[in-house]
């Protein structure tokens, strides 16, 4: 049996990446009895004579929106303007990222429109994450070298608002794959979905992007609101500092991540989103009970 990675799946075909070549297959009856669906990412053992996919490996991740495995990087795009950023989404990405064992990205797109002033306020935000931070134009074909670097050999996915420029990045890193870039409206500034199933271009840098329409919102619903704490990698260094243990950095005395909010290590607009987000996961919670 030879080893590959599914590149696209369409109507119960699978195209398998094996050693540069593409072999279409069929998966075995056994993985619909077992419930097991090949997912775009996924790795897999198949017998490339009778064009079956026999097995799949053991995943790293799985989304369901889109539907793929083994993700790495999540790129989370936002615009310095048109449209203006959501950081409170932005911010749940961060976390549904961390959640599933991928390396989140910060990339700043549209730097042609913004002040130099308004670029670094945004940088400064999520510096502390210690995430990467890619600034670039799509427009001007600014910042590609240094985003090409950072997901170099992995997968990454890309992720955002609509009308951020998700498309015209894909375009840009894969320019043999035309894209159908969504027009922004002129009236609400907001771009449309055009790709229309997942599926995974090769980089020239050795990785592949997943061409698909993106997340539009993450779900982090099934987050213990106590842990929400453990995915802010900015509050790591002063958790173990706290006076109290279990402190979850609200009202608790003695809290040296609130500490560090009032001293500025800690920018206060993730930590005023952190305190939303924890109170929406124990509201959440307190639902279900």
């Amino acid at each position: 049996m030879r080893e590959g990675i599914i590149i696209k799946g369409v109507g119960g075909f699978y195209d398998v990446l094996v050693d540069g070549n593409i072999i279409s297959c069929r998966a075995r009856g056994r993985f619909r009895k077992d419930g097991i669906i090949p997912m775009v990412g996924d790795k897999v053992k198949i017998n490339s004579e009778k064009q079956y996919i026999e097995e799949i490996l053991p995943r790293k991740n799985q989304l369901i929106r889109p539907t793929v495995a083994n993700i790495d990087f999540l790129g989370i795009v936002l615009a310095v303007e048109e449209p203006e950023p959501d950081f409170y989404l932005i911010d749940k990405m961060i976390i549904s990222a961390e959640m599933n064992n991928i390396e989140p990205i910060i990339i700043i797109n549209k730097i042609d429109l913004g002040s130099p002033e308004k670029i670094k306020s945004i940088r400064e935000i999520y510096e502390k994450t210690k995430y990467p931070i890619v600034s670039i134009s799509c427009k001007e074909k600014k910042g590609l070298d240094k985003l090409n670097e950072v997901i170099k050999g992995g997968i990454v996915a890309f992720a955002g608002q609509s009308g951020v420029g998700k498309s015209s990045i894909i375009n840009l890193l894969c320019p043999e794959k035309e894209i159908e870039i969504g027009k922004l409206s002129d009236k609400i500034k907001r771009g449309k979905h055009t790709t229309r199933h997942a599926e995974l271009l090769c980089l020239d840098n050795g990785g592949m992007v997943v061409d698909t329409p993106g997340f539009s919102m993450m779900i982090i619903n099934t987050l213990e609101a106590e842990d929400l704490q453990l995915y802010y990698s900015e509050f790591k260094p002063y958790i173990q500092q706290c006076r109290f243990n279990g402190c979850v950095h609200y009202h608790e005395p003695g809290c040296r991540v609130k500490e560090a909010v009032e001293t500025g290590d800690i920018p206060k607009e993730r930590y005023d989103r952190y305190i939303k987000i924890y109170t929406e996961l124990k509201e959440n919670r307190r639902d279900v009970w």
